[in-house]
C-alpha cells in the first residue's frame, strides 16, 4: 500500500505530496516549499522515515506547485517529470514570479522529462496511472493509482468547486471536459486529493459540484 503524506505551504497554501512504499521508496508531487522552514519540513519528514526520493512529479507548472523543485533537484539529485504541454508553463516560471513581485525564486537547473504514450509510469514499486487533464493550465495531468484508490488531482477539481481557468493557457470547457471525461470516470470511492484544500471522493463531486452538475 502507498502513503500519502500532504504539506501545505506557500502564501498561495499550496499542498505538496510525497508517496512512498513499505520500501522506503518515495516520489515527491508539486513540491511547492518556498519558505526554507518549508524545505527543512521535506527534509525532516524524509530524514525521519528514511525515504528514497526517485522522482518530482508535476500535475502542472503554476509557480505555487514549483517554487521547492529547483531545491529538491539539488538536494536529492533526481528528475523531474512533466508534459510536454506544459512546457510553456513551466518555462515561465521566473516571469510570473517577477510578475507577482516575488522574490528569492530558483528556476530549476535541470530539463524536465516528459511523461510519454505511455499511459503508466512507475518508480520502483509506485506506480501511477498519468490521466491528461488539461483546462487549467495546457499539460495538467493527474496521478491514479487503482490499487490504492485515490488520485493526486492537482487543480482540476476540488470540494464543490474547480480549477480557475483566467490563467495564461486555461479554457473553462476544456476543464469540464477534462473533468467529466477523465476524472470522473474513476470509481465514485476514489479519493481525491487537491492542490489546494481538503480531499474529497469523486461520487461527491458527481452528486455536489455546482459547477459540473
Amino acid at each position: 500500500m502507498l502513503k500519502v503524506k500532504k504539506f501545505t505551504f506557500n502564501p498561495f497554501s499550496e499542498n505538496t505530496f510525497i508517496v512512498s512504499n513499505e520500501s522506503n521508496d518515495a516520489v515527491i508531487i508539486d513540491p511547492g516549499c518556498y519558505y526554507k522552514t518549508e524545505r527543512n519540513k521535506i527534509d525532516e519528514y524524509i530524514d525521519h522515515h528514511q525515504l528514497i526520493i526517485n522522482a518530482i512529479l508535476h500535475t502542472h507548472s503554476h509557480l505555487d506547485h514549483m517554487f521547492g523543485t529547483h531545491y529538491i533537484l539539488e538536494k536529492y539529485n533526481v528528475d523531474l517529470w512533466i508534459h510536454n504541454e506544459d512546457y510553456i508553463t513551466y518555462n515561465s516560471f521566473e516571469k510570473v514570479c517577477s510578475l507577482y513581485g516575488i522574490p528569492n525564486t530558483f528556476f530549476p537547473s535541470k530539463k524536465p522529462l516528459y511523461f510519454t504514450s505511455d499511459p503508466f509510469i512507475k518508480f520502483k514499486n509506485i506506480e501511477f496511472q498519468v490521466l491528461f487533464v488539461p483546462g487549467h493550465s495546457p499539460g495538467h495531468v493527474a496521478f491514479y493509482t487503482k490499487e490504492n484508490n485515490f488520485v493526486i488531482n492537482g487543480d482540476c477539481l476540488f470540494e464543490s468547486s474547480i480549477g480557475r481557468t483566467d490563467l495564461t493557457g486555461g479554457n473553462h470547457d476544456q476543464l469540464i471536459q477534462s473533468i467529466k471525461n477523465n476524472l470522473f470516470q474513476l470509481p465514485d470511492e476514489t479519493i481525491v486529493y487537491t492542490g489546494h484544500g481538503g480531499e474529497t471522493t469523486i461520487g461527491r463531486e458527481k452528486k455536489e459540484n455546482p459547477f459540473l452538475a
